[in-house]
């Protein structure tokens, strides 16, 4: 996925925000594992980041844990692909769901998480957060639990942590 070319929620592309995210994600990226062939942003864990993270999780519109991800998402594509198939207006090519993961995965977990990418574009884009599971599991749950990967599965949430991300550069 091109960063320069993704489509936000409408939410953040009618305020004019959009391309001030797009930089701040192309400002930092890296390729996800060593062979592989998807650039993702590396996103700084900020105050602004932290407290919007909470608040989704409050909400119930964070869900983490790479199984349930991949199930949620397969789930959402069977129903895309049935819409698709019953209408002929265009679905599914902004950015709605946002997958953010920690520093401290095995290989195997991120070519996982590449497969998993390249299989939901462009409505998922991933960003590398430079927090450890451990810490990212403190923050979203205050309890001390390792969880390496969280996805916002609702396009609140994935506008207010896209806000975030550049809030957290300033």
């Amino acid at each position: 996925m091109n960063l320069s070319d993704i489509r936000f929620p409408r939410k953040l592309e009618s305020n004019n925000i959009a391309e001030t995210i797009r930089q701040a994600l192309m400002a930092r990226t890296v390729k996800l594992w060593p062979g592989g062939s998807l650039d993702v942003s590396i996103i700084t864990m900020s105050d602004p980041l932290k407290k919007v993270l909470q608040k989704a999780r409050l909400k119930g519109q964070i869900r983490f844990g790479f199984e349930a991800i991949v199930d949620k998402l397969e789930s959402e594509r069977k129903g895309i692909a049935n819409v698709r198939n019953r209408h002929a207006t265009p679905y599914g090519d902004r950015v709605s769901r946002l997958l953010l993961f920690s520093n401290n995965g095995a290989e195997r977990l991120y070519r996982h998480l590449e497969q998993l990418l390249l299989a939901n574009a462009p409505r998922l884009l991933g960003c590398l957060l430079d927090i450890d599971g451990i810490a990212l599991g403190n923050m979203i749950t205050g309890k001390d639990r390792q969880i390496k990967v969280v996805m916002a599965e609702h396009k609140e949430a994935v506008a207010d942590i896209l806000r975030a991300i550049i809030a957290g550069q300033a």
